[in-house]
C-alpha cells in the first residue's frame, strides 16, 4: 500500500469544516524571531470575496472616477516569468487545439513544496521554476504576490485560498506549518484519508466552492485513498472589461480554424483606446484589454497571417521584450465570444524541463512531516490542472485548479485608428498588472470547442 501527497490549485473561493492545524506561538517565535500579538491558529474558513461585478455604463449612477478611471501600462521586467512561458510553450506545441494554463497555480504549488525539499529535489525545483536559491528571496516574491492578489474591489472578485490537507496519521513539522502560513499564506487541514468517501466530497467541496461550482469533481474516491498530504491552492477571477463590448453590436462571422476551415461564429466588437502595438518579430498584433479596477488586463496575442501562431508560439521569447512597445490608440477590435474548460497532466512536461527527481525514489521531502525514514520518502506522482475560461461582452471569468500529487513508497491617441480583427487562432494572457504574475495563458483555435485535454505523464 502507498501513500501520497497531492497538491491542487483552485480558482474560486473556498469553505471547509475540517480540522484546523494550531501553530503553536513558540514555534512562530523560533522561526520568524518574533511571537504574534495573539495565539493565530491557521485561517479558518475564510472568503475573500469581493461584491458582485457590475456592468458599468456611462448612464449608470456610478461617481465620474469609478467609470474614467486612470488606466496606466507600466511595462514588465522581461525575466520574472520564463518558466511560465516554457510551460505555456510546450503545452501549446502539443497540438493545435485550444488550451488553457494557469502558471501562477503551478508555481505556488511547487513552491510550497520547496519548503520541504532538500538535496537534489530542491535543487531541480529552484533551477526549474527560475527560484533564487535564498529561500527567503523566494518566500518574500510570493508573500507580495500573495497580497496583491487578495487585495479586494468592488470592481471585480478576486478570491485566493491556499491549503495542505495532511492525514489524520502525519504529524505535520510546526517550521513546515509555519512557513506556509506565513509566507503563503497556506493553512493546514486534517482529514481522514483512510475513508476516502468522506475525504473526497470535502476536498471536492472546497474546490467547487472555490471555483463557484466550475469544478465541482476534482478527485476520486481512488485519487485520496492512501494519501499523506494534499497542498491546494485555489483562484477565481471574475472581471469587467474597462471598454464593455455593446451585446447589440454582437454579430456572427467566420472564424479561420485554418486557412481552409471556417466556422461561422458570435464576435464581439468595441471602439475606444487601448494599449496596442504591431510586432515585427512575432508578425502579430499585440493588444492589452484593462478590466475595471485598474489591476488586472488580458492580453490579445493575433499574428497577421491565418497560419501565423506556430511562428507566434516559436518566438515566444521575444514578448516581453515587444510589450515595451505598446502605446495607446483608437483600436477598432473583433473579438470572438469563447468558452471551454481544460484539463492537462504537467508531470511528463516538468520531468522534460529537468524537475525529474521529485517524480523518483530517491526524492527527498523530509521538510513536511515528522518522523520519515528513508522507507518511508515522499515523491510526486502526478501534476494535474484542470482551468476553464468565458469571455462574453461584459467581461470574462477564468478558474483553474491544479494537482500534484506526492506518494509515499511506504504504504493616449499617437497615431491613427488601427483595428485588431481575431477571426484566427490568437494567444491570450490575463495578468495581474502590479506584480507582473500570470493568471493563465491560453490559446483559442476554435472558439467553438467546449473542452480540450493535453496528457504527458
Amino acid at each position: 500500500m502507498t501513500l501520497r501527497i497531492i497538491v491542487f490549485f483552485v480558482v474560486s473561493v473556498s469553505i471547509c469544516t475540517c480540522t484546523q492545524v494550531r501553530i503553536e506561538d513558540q514555534v512562530l517565535h523560533d522561526v520568524f524571531g518574533y511571537a504574534p500579538q495573539a495565539s493565530i491558529p491557521l485561517a479558518a474558513d475564510s472568503q475573500f470575496q469581493a461584491s458582485a461585478v457590475t456592468p458599468v455604463t456611462e448612464n449608470e449612477s456610478t461617481t465620474e472616477a469609478q467609470y474614467y478611471e486612470w488606466d496606466y501600462y507600466n511595462p514588465p521586467d522581461i525575466n520574472y516569468d520564463l518558466f511560465d512561458w516554457t510551460l505555456t510553450k510546450r503545452v501549446a506545441s502539443s497540438s493545435d487545439e485550444n488550451f488553457l494554463l494557469s502558471p501562477l497555480g503551478l508555481k505556488l504549488a511547487l513552491a510550497i513544496l520547496t519548503e520541504a525539499a532538500t538535496g537534489v529535489t530542491k535543487n531541480e525545483l529552484l533551477i526549474v521554476l527560475g527560484f533564487s536559491s535564498d529561500q527567503s528571496t523566494v518566500r518574500q516574491k510570493f508573500t507580495s504576490i500573495i497580497d496583491s492578489l487578495k487585495k479586494e474591489s468592488p470592481q471585480y472578485i478576486l478570491n485566493v485560498g491556499s491549503r495542505v490537507y495532511v492525514g489524520s496519521n502525519v504529524r505535520p513539522k510546526q517550521m513546515f506549518a509555519a512557513i506556509a502560513e506565513e509566507f503563503y499564506k497556506t493553512e493546514l487541514k486534517t482529514v481522514d484519508f483512510h475513508h476516502p468517501p468522506e475525504a473526497a466530497m470535502q476536498i471536492n467541496a472546497w474546490v467547487s466552492n472555490i471555483t463557484k461550482g466550475k469544478i465541482s469533481h476534482l478527485v476520486s474516491e481512488d485519487d485520496v485513498a492512501n494519501v499523506a498530504v494534499m497542498v491546494l491552492n485555489a483562484l477565481y477571477f471574475k472581471g469587467s472589461w474597462r471598454h464593455q463590448f455593446a451585446p447589440n453590436e454582437t454579430k456572427y462571422h467566420q472564424f479561420y480554424i485554418t486557412p481552409t476551415v471556417t466556422k461561422d461564429i458570435p464576435f464581439m466588437n468595441v471602439n475606444n483606446k487601448f494599449y496596442y502595438t504591431e510586432s515585427a518579430k512575432l508578425r502579430a498584433k499585440i493588444l492589452r484589454m484593462p478590466y475595471l479596477g485598474n489591476k488586472f488586463s488580458m492580453y490579445i496575442i493575433v499574428p497577421n497571417d491565418l497560419s501565423g501562431m506556430p511562428h507566434v508560439m516559436s518566438n515566444i521569447n521575444v514578448l516581453r521584450t515587444e510589450m515595451n512597445n505598446l502605446r495607446e490608440h483608437y483600436v477598432d477590435i473583433t473579438l470572438p465570444k469563447f468558452k471551454f474548460d481544460y484539463t492537462s497532466q504537467l508531470g511528463g512536461i516538468l520531468k522534460e524541463l529537468g524537475i525529474r527527481d521529485a517524480f523518483e525514489d530517491t526524492a527527498s521531502f523530509p521538510g513536511i512531516a515528522r518522523g520519515q525514514y528513508l522507507s518511508e520518502r515522499i515523491k510526486i506522482s502526478k501534476v494535474l490542472q484542470r482551468s476553464g475560461i468565458e469571455v462574453n461582452e461584459l467581461g470574462s471569468v477564468a478558474y483553474a485548479a491544479t494537482e500534484i500529487a506526492l506518494e509515499n513508497k511506504f504504504g493616449e491617441e499617437t497615431e491613427s485608428q488601427v483595428e485588431v480583427v481575431a477571426n484566427r487562432p490568437f494567444l491570450f494572457f490575463i495578468q495581474d498588472e502590479l506584480t507582473r504574475q500570470l493568471l493563465v495563458t491560453g490559446r483559442v483555435s476554435d472558439p467553438t470547442l467546449l473542452d480540450g485535454a493535453f496528457k504527458l505523464v
